[in-house]
Protein backbone atom coordinates (compact mmCIF):
# COMPACT_ATOMS: atom_id res chain seq x y z
CA UNK A 1 0.00 0.00 0.00
CA UNK A 2 1.34 3.41 -0.97
CA UNK A 3 1.74 6.01 1.75
CA UNK A 4 -0.82 8.41 0.25
CA UNK A 5 -3.37 5.58 0.02
CA UNK A 6 -2.75 4.59 3.63
CA UNK A 7 -3.15 8.15 4.91
CA UNK A 8 -6.30 8.64 2.83
CA UNK A 9 -8.01 5.61 4.39
CA UNK A 10 -9.88 7.03 7.38
CA UNK A 11 -10.69 3.56 8.74
CA UNK A 12 -6.98 2.85 9.29
CA UNK A 13 -6.11 6.01 11.25
CA UNK A 14 -8.29 6.29 14.36
CA UNK A 15 -10.29 9.49 14.62
CA UNK A 16 -10.13 11.80 17.61
CA UNK A 17 -13.00 10.61 19.87
CA UNK A 18 -15.92 13.01 20.25
CA UNK A 19 -15.57 13.05 24.04
CA UNK A 20 -11.94 14.11 23.68
CA UNK A 21 -12.97 16.76 21.17
CA UNK A 22 -15.36 18.24 23.73
CA UNK A 23 -12.68 18.29 26.42
CA UNK A 24 -10.12 19.87 24.08
CA UNK A 25 -12.74 22.39 22.97
CA UNK A 26 -13.16 23.54 26.57
CA UNK A 27 -9.39 23.66 27.09
CA UNK A 28 -9.04 25.83 23.97
CA UNK A 29 -11.85 28.21 24.94
CA UNK A 30 -10.97 31.88 25.41
CA UNK A 31 -11.61 31.48 29.14
CA UNK A 32 -11.41 27.73 29.90
CA UNK A 33 -13.47 26.50 32.86
CA UNK A 34 -11.34 23.98 34.76
CA UNK A 35 -14.37 22.71 36.68
CA UNK A 36 -16.10 21.96 33.39
CA UNK A 37 -12.96 20.17 32.15
CA UNK A 38 -12.93 18.06 35.31
CA UNK A 39 -16.63 17.24 34.89
CA UNK A 40 -16.08 16.13 31.30
CA UNK A 41 -13.06 14.03 32.27
CA UNK A 42 -14.91 12.42 35.18
CA UNK A 43 -17.52 11.13 32.73
CA UNK A 44 -14.83 9.25 30.77
CA UNK A 45 -13.61 6.57 33.18
CA UNK A 46 -11.14 4.85 30.86
CA UNK A 47 -9.62 8.15 29.78
CA UNK A 48 -9.29 9.31 33.39
CA UNK A 49 -7.51 6.10 34.40
CA UNK A 50 -5.00 6.54 31.57
CA UNK A 51 -4.44 10.22 32.41
CA UNK A 52 -3.70 9.39 36.04
CA UNK A 53 -1.39 6.59 34.97
CA UNK A 54 0.50 8.99 32.70
CA UNK A 55 0.69 11.73 35.33
CA UNK A 56 2.20 9.29 37.81
CA UNK A 57 4.45 7.67 35.21
CA UNK A 58 5.76 11.05 34.14
CA UNK A 59 6.50 12.01 37.75
CA UNK A 60 4.83 15.40 37.53
CA UNK A 61 4.08 15.53 41.25
CA UNK A 62 6.57 17.11 43.68
CA UNK A 63 8.56 14.54 45.62
CA UNK A 64 7.04 11.70 43.61
CA UNK A 65 3.73 11.92 45.46
CA UNK A 66 1.05 9.92 43.64
CA UNK A 67 -1.83 11.82 42.08
CA UNK A 68 -5.12 10.04 42.77
CA UNK A 69 -7.86 12.26 41.28
CA UNK A 70 -8.42 14.06 38.01
CA UNK A 71 -9.01 17.30 39.92
CA UNK A 72 -5.59 17.04 41.55
CA UNK A 73 -4.02 16.20 38.19
CA UNK A 74 -5.45 19.20 36.31
CA UNK A 75 -4.68 21.57 39.19
CA UNK A 76 -1.06 20.40 39.18
CA UNK A 77 -0.57 20.32 35.41
CA UNK A 78 -2.24 23.51 34.27
CA UNK A 79 -4.22 23.86 31.06
CA UNK A 80 -1.40 23.34 28.53
CA UNK A 81 -0.02 20.13 30.01
CA UNK A 82 -3.55 18.84 30.67
CA UNK A 83 -4.35 19.21 26.97
CA UNK A 84 -1.27 17.22 25.99
CA UNK A 85 -2.01 14.42 28.45
CA UNK A 86 -5.68 14.22 27.46
CA UNK A 87 -4.61 13.73 23.84
CA UNK A 88 -1.89 11.24 24.75
CA UNK A 89 -4.16 9.24 27.07
CA UNK A 90 -6.83 9.05 24.37
CA UNK A 91 -4.33 7.34 22.05
CA UNK A 92 -4.20 4.38 24.45
CA UNK A 93 -7.92 3.82 23.95
CA UNK A 94 -7.81 4.36 20.20
CA UNK A 95 -5.74 1.29 19.37
CA UNK A 96 -7.46 -1.91 20.45
CA UNK A 97 -6.92 -5.41 19.09
CA UNK A 98 -4.15 -4.55 16.63
CA UNK A 99 -3.33 -7.82 14.79
CA UNK A 100 -0.28 -9.61 16.15
CA UNK A 101 0.54 -6.95 18.76
CA UNK A 102 0.69 -7.47 22.52
CA UNK A 103 -0.62 -4.02 23.45
CA UNK A 104 0.58 -4.21 27.05
CA UNK A 105 4.12 -4.90 25.87
CA UNK A 106 3.88 -2.20 23.21
CA UNK A 107 2.83 0.47 25.71
CA UNK A 108 5.32 -0.76 28.30
CA UNK A 109 8.14 -0.10 25.84
CA UNK A 110 6.60 3.20 24.74
CA UNK A 111 6.34 4.38 28.35
CA UNK A 112 10.02 3.52 28.82
CA UNK A 113 10.95 5.65 25.80
CA UNK A 114 8.74 8.46 27.13
CA UNK A 115 10.39 8.40 30.56
CA UNK A 116 13.90 8.46 29.09
CA UNK A 117 12.98 11.31 26.75
CA UNK A 118 11.53 13.26 29.65
CA UNK A 119 14.65 12.80 31.77
CA UNK A 120 16.88 13.95 28.90
CA UNK A 121 14.64 16.94 28.20
CA UNK A 122 15.08 18.06 31.79
CA UNK A 123 18.86 17.99 31.38
CA UNK A 124 18.64 20.01 28.14
CA UNK A 125 16.03 22.38 29.57
CA UNK A 126 13.43 21.40 26.99
CA UNK A 127 9.71 21.01 27.65
CA UNK A 128 9.47 17.72 29.59
CA UNK A 129 5.82 17.22 28.68
CA UNK A 130 6.52 17.57 24.96
CA UNK A 131 9.41 15.09 25.20
CA UNK A 132 7.36 12.59 27.23
CA UNK A 133 4.45 12.73 24.77
CA UNK A 134 6.74 12.35 21.75
CA UNK A 135 8.31 9.30 23.37
CA UNK A 136 4.93 7.79 24.22
CA UNK A 137 3.66 8.21 20.66
CA UNK A 138 6.85 7.37 18.76
CA UNK A 139 5.57 3.94 17.68
CA UNK A 140 1.95 4.84 16.88
CA UNK A 141 2.67 4.74 13.16
CA UNK A 142 3.70 1.10 13.46
CA UNK A 143 0.28 0.26 14.91
CA UNK A 144 -1.41 1.92 11.93
CA UNK A 145 0.78 -0.10 9.56
CA UNK A 146 -0.02 -3.33 11.40
CA UNK A 147 -3.74 -2.65 11.05
CA UNK A 148 -3.35 -1.92 7.34
CA UNK A 149 -0.92 -4.73 6.43
CA UNK A 150 -0.81 -7.29 9.27
CA UNK A 151 1.07 -9.89 7.21
CA UNK A 152 3.74 -7.63 5.73
CA UNK A 153 7.23 -9.13 6.37
CA UNK A 154 8.76 -5.89 7.65
CA UNK A 155 6.05 -5.68 10.32
CA UNK A 156 6.42 -9.17 11.74
CA UNK A 157 9.19 -8.82 14.39
CA UNK A 158 8.18 -7.34 17.74
CA UNK A 159 8.43 -3.55 17.69
CA UNK A 160 10.33 -3.20 20.97
CA UNK A 161 13.16 -5.55 19.99
CA UNK A 162 13.48 -4.93 16.24
CA UNK A 163 16.56 -2.74 15.76
CA UNK A 164 16.29 -2.92 11.96
CA UNK A 165 12.63 -1.95 11.61
CA UNK A 166 13.03 1.46 10.02
CA UNK A 167 15.44 0.28 7.30
CA UNK A 168 13.39 -2.87 6.64
CA UNK A 169 10.20 -0.86 6.17
CA UNK A 170 11.91 1.66 3.89
CA UNK A 171 13.21 -1.24 1.76
CA UNK A 172 9.84 -3.03 1.80
CA UNK A 173 7.38 -0.14 1.55
CA UNK A 174 9.33 2.96 0.57
CA UNK A 175 8.27 4.64 3.82
CA UNK A 176 8.21 3.69 7.50
CA UNK A 177 6.44 4.12 10.81
CA UNK A 178 7.84 7.60 11.65
CA UNK A 179 6.09 9.20 8.65
CA UNK A 180 2.84 7.42 9.44
CA UNK A 181 3.10 8.28 13.11
CA UNK A 182 3.67 11.96 12.30
CA UNK A 183 0.57 11.97 10.10
CA UNK A 184 -1.43 10.40 12.93
CA UNK A 185 -0.13 12.94 15.48
CA UNK A 186 -0.94 15.80 13.11
CA UNK A 187 -4.46 14.51 12.54
CA UNK A 188 -4.95 14.35 16.30
CA UNK A 189 -3.83 17.99 16.59
CA UNK A 190 -0.69 17.39 18.63
CA UNK A 191 1.78 20.32 18.67
CA UNK A 192 3.99 20.61 15.61
CA UNK A 193 7.09 20.05 17.76
CA UNK A 194 5.80 16.56 18.63
CA UNK A 195 4.81 15.84 15.03
CA UNK A 196 8.28 16.85 13.78
CA UNK A 197 10.11 14.83 16.46
CA UNK A 198 8.10 11.71 15.60
CA UNK A 199 8.69 12.21 11.87
CA UNK A 200 12.46 12.56 12.32
CA UNK A 201 13.06 10.14 15.18
CA UNK A 202 15.21 7.95 12.91
CA UNK A 203 16.92 10.80 11.01
CA UNK A 204 17.19 13.51 13.68
CA UNK A 205 19.58 15.68 11.67
CA UNK A 206 16.67 16.42 9.31
CA UNK A 207 14.28 17.69 11.98
CA UNK A 208 13.33 21.32 12.61
CA UNK A 209 14.27 20.83 16.26
CA UNK A 210 17.28 18.56 15.97
CA UNK A 211 17.77 18.45 19.73
CA UNK A 212 14.29 17.05 20.43
CA UNK A 213 14.50 14.62 17.48
CA UNK A 214 17.92 13.48 18.71
CA UNK A 215 16.68 13.01 22.27
CA UNK A 216 13.88 10.82 20.91
CA UNK A 217 16.38 8.84 18.79
CA UNK A 218 18.63 8.27 21.83
CA UNK A 219 15.68 7.37 24.06
CA UNK A 220 14.51 4.75 21.58
CA UNK A 221 18.03 3.32 21.36
CA UNK A 222 18.36 3.11 25.15
CA UNK A 223 14.97 1.46 25.65
CA UNK A 224 15.61 -1.04 22.85
CA UNK A 225 19.07 -1.90 24.25
CA UNK A 226 17.34 -2.66 27.54
CA UNK A 227 14.76 -4.84 25.77
CA UNK A 228 17.51 -6.75 23.95
CA UNK A 229 19.50 -7.07 27.18
CA UNK A 230 22.67 -5.76 25.53
CA UNK A 231 25.49 -5.54 28.05
CA UNK A 232 29.20 -4.82 28.41
CA UNK A 233 31.32 -3.73 25.48
CA UNK A 234 28.54 -4.56 23.02
CA UNK A 235 26.38 -1.90 24.66
CA UNK A 236 29.01 0.81 24.31
CA UNK A 237 30.01 -0.36 20.82
CA UNK A 238 26.47 0.20 19.54
CA UNK A 239 25.94 3.54 21.30
CA UNK A 240 25.01 6.22 18.69
CA UNK A 241 27.85 8.59 19.57
CA UNK A 242 27.39 10.76 16.50
CA UNK A 243 23.81 11.64 17.43
CA UNK A 244 24.73 12.19 21.08
CA UNK A 245 27.77 14.37 20.35
CA UNK A 246 25.81 16.48 17.86
CA UNK A 247 23.66 17.78 20.71
CA UNK A 248 26.43 17.87 23.30
CA UNK A 249 25.63 14.68 25.20
CA UNK A 250 28.98 13.18 26.15
CA UNK A 251 28.05 10.91 29.07
CA UNK A 252 27.48 7.60 27.30
CA UNK A 253 26.79 5.81 30.58
CA UNK A 254 23.79 8.09 31.06
CA UNK A 255 21.79 5.94 28.62
CA UNK A 256 23.35 2.53 29.27
CA UNK A 257 22.49 -0.12 31.82
CA UNK A 258 19.64 -0.99 34.13
CA UNK A 259 19.44 2.29 36.03
CA UNK A 260 18.62 4.67 33.19
CA UNK A 261 15.06 5.08 34.52
CA UNK A 262 12.62 3.17 36.67
CA UNK A 263 11.60 0.70 33.98
CA UNK A 264 7.89 0.30 33.36
CA UNK A 265 6.19 -2.71 34.92
CA UNK A 266 3.60 -4.71 32.99
CA UNK A 267 0.75 -3.71 35.31
CA UNK A 268 1.54 -0.02 34.75
CA UNK A 269 1.35 -0.51 30.99
CA UNK A 270 -1.77 -2.66 31.29
CA UNK A 271 -3.66 0.20 32.94
CA UNK A 272 -2.76 2.43 30.02
CA UNK A 273 -3.62 -0.06 27.29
Amino acid sequence: MKLQDLLATDALIPSLPEAVNRILGELQAEEPDLRRVNQLLSGEVGLTVRILRLVNSARYSPGGQRIATVEAATALLGLGATRQLVQAAAVGGAFKGVPGVDMTEFWRHSLDVAKIAQSLAEEFRLDKGIAFTAGLLHGAGDLVLKMAMPDRPSLQPGFATDDNRYDAQIADLGYAYPEVGAAFASRWLFPESIVDAIRHQCDPQEGDDQTLSSLLYLSCWSARAHELDIEGTALFDTFPRGVAEAIGLTDTERLCGDKVIEWTAADEARDFS
